[in-house]
Parts: structure tokens; sequence; C-alpha cells
């Protein structure tokens, strides 16, 4: 996975922010032993891109490139923006794909299974 593909392109502070929740949840990153540290619930993005690194080494989840390829495989367009989220227990890559008539789609991926489980905007 190339370091700051989990971080939207642009800077997005909903995909840090989306990143920091997935590893508080997933992981139960903050011990009750640090609970009193005010900071004890910030996950810094290269924290994060290791995390995600070492869930797809272990194969608990597909990497990015190949869940690019199921999203260019069911949307045609261009992916300009990917970003990571905890949705009922399971880990989800949502892209944003630019369609050649530039309608923006977003397109919602099981991280682990790769399938597609929604895709919204798409009319």
């Amino acid at each position: 996975m190339i370091p700051g593909a989990i971080i939207k392109k642009r800077g997005s502070v909903r995909a840090s922010l989306g990143v920091a929740l997935l590893l508080g949840l997933a992981l139960g990153h903050v011990s009750a032993s640090r609970a009193d540290d005010e900071h004890a619930d910030v996950v810094s993005p290269d924290d994060a891109r290791e995390h995600i690194r070492a869930r797809v080494q272990k194969g608990e989840i597909k990497s990015l490139a190949e869940l690019r390829r199921v999203v260019t495989g069911e949307v045609d367009g261009q992916i300009v923006s990917t970003s990571i989220d905890q949705e009922h227990g399971i880990t989800v890559y949502e892209f944003r794909v630019l369609r050649p008539d530039n309608r923006m789609v977003e397109v919602e991926v099981d991280a682990a299974s790769g399938m597609v489980l929604e895709i919204e905007n798409d009319e």
C-alpha cells in the first residue's frame, strides 16, 4: 500500500477523523490507563497507515490496489479520492469517482471481501 493512500488526496479532515475513529474502535487503541491523557484518542496518520498495512499483510483486508480495480470494474470514471471507515463492525473504503458525464459517485467497498456495498448518486 502506498503511504498516504488512505488519506484523501486533498487533505480531508474527514478522512483523518475516519482513520482515527477506525483505529480507536477496531483496535481498542485507547487503553484505560491512558484515559486521563487528553491526547490518548489521537492517532497519527503514520500509525493509521501502518495499522492498515499490517492488516493487509495478515490477509484481513485487501490492498488498496485490489479495491481500486474492483471499483474501476464497476463504475466508469476516475477515482478522485479514497477514505476508510468502520461501519457496522466492518472496514469500508469509500471511493469518490468522477464519471465521464461529470457526475460524482461514491462507491463503498468492504475492505475484507472486496464486495461493493453501495454506489451512491448513480442514477
